[in-house]
């Protein structure tokens, strides 16, 4: 009688523990922090751009809006995020914003873009298919921040009048 349990017992064991012998060792999970604190600060940044009362030339405030949400939208699948709001990618002090004269969550997403870009280029996995989709948002939203980040002037904005940003002062 007491063969028969342990017989049972043996084989019950090895019936739950056999699947997970046969997938193999499990792999860690990559972490992309790069990409993760780019997600982080495109989301802060889509925030400074709707809170900023500054001026820029027609439809560059939309094309950067839309270019943030496709970076965004990209990073996110990459990363399997669900809830960008609640994501916390990385944290920062408030002082590592105060190096920036200006717009300092566009320049901050404008260098953690420039640093997943790389990491994404250098990463071995395909991501179900998004990596080209991915690098050629981020390239866009780098572009559109530039855009807006070297038209813009903090309190001198664009001239709708004159059709073009003021001059030197």
């Amino acid at each position: 009688m007491t063969r028969k349990i342990f017989l049972h017992a043996a084989l019950t064991l090895v019936a739950l523990a056999g699947p997970a012998f046969a997938q193999g060792p499990r792999r860690p999970d990559v972490d992309y922090p790069r990409l993760r604190a780019a997600l982080h600060e495109l989301r802060e940044a889509r925030r400074e751009l709707h809170e900023s009362r500054d001026t820029w030339p027609p439809g560059h405030r939309e094309r950067a809006f839309r270019a943030l949400d496709d970076a965004i939208d990209s990073v996110k699948t990459i990363l399997s995020v669900n809830d960008v709001d609640n994501f916390r990618g990385v944290d920062r002090t408030p002082d590592y914003y105060k190096r920036f004269n200006d717009y300092p969550r566009l320049r901050a997403a404008l260098g953690d873009l420039r640093d997943a870009r790389d990491e994404l280029r250098t990463a071995t996995a395909d991501f179900r298919g998004m990596k080209e989709r991915a690098l050629d948002d981020i390239e866009v939203a780098i572009g559109e921040i530039l855009i807006l980040t070297r038209g813009g002037d903090r309190g001198r904005g664009y001239d709708r009048d004159r059709n073009r940003f003021p001059g030197p002062r």
